[in-house]
């Protein structure tokens, strides 16, 4: 359920409205998965979204408002909630992206630990204008089915 250009927040490129192809729209558009692969957050990092703030353990933000879903946090923490809840005994994997901004990249691995994801770390992604490269893609699918056995 692949979307060029897609952010996991609602927030796009240029502070566009990007919710008819976030990631949270999408979320429970993927029929019966025996695995889930989200490959996301490299939009949302080059996009310059904002991270904004964790939500608490139970979902809620601090001062009991409805979650900012036009930031990192809080979109990321509940479409991993959204997968893990209507995705029930589906094996879901976070692909994290090489040369993220550090902020995005602390997110996923915290989201993810959280909420009982596995995350990939990629690393060493060869890339040509900051996509990967054939080389790239070829190193992609050896270090996630590394990790996937």
């Amino acid at each position: 359920n692949s979307f060029s250009g897609s952010t996991i927040s609602n927030r796009g490129y240029h502070g566009e409205d990007y919710s008819d192809r976030s990631f949270l729209t999408r979320a429970k558009k993927l029929g019966s998965p025996d695995v889930i692969f989200v490959f996301g957050g490299t939009n949302d990092s080059w996009a310059g979204v904002e991270v904004g703030e964790y939500l608490l353990e139970n979902g809620k933000t601090a001062d009991g408002s409805a979650p900012d879903l036009y930031t990192f946090r809080p979109a990321l923490d509940i479409l991993l909630s959204t997968l893990k809840d209507y995705y029930p005994g589906t094996d879901i994997y976070f692909i994290v992206n090489s040369k993220l901004r550090p902020e995005i990249t602390e997110s996923i691995t915290t989201l993810c630990t959280r909420h009982g994801i596995e995350y990939i770390m990629l690393e060493n992604i060869k890339k040509k204008a900051n996509h990967p490269s054939v080389e790239g893609m070829a190193e992609i699918a050896r270090q996630v089915g590394e990790r996937v056995k």
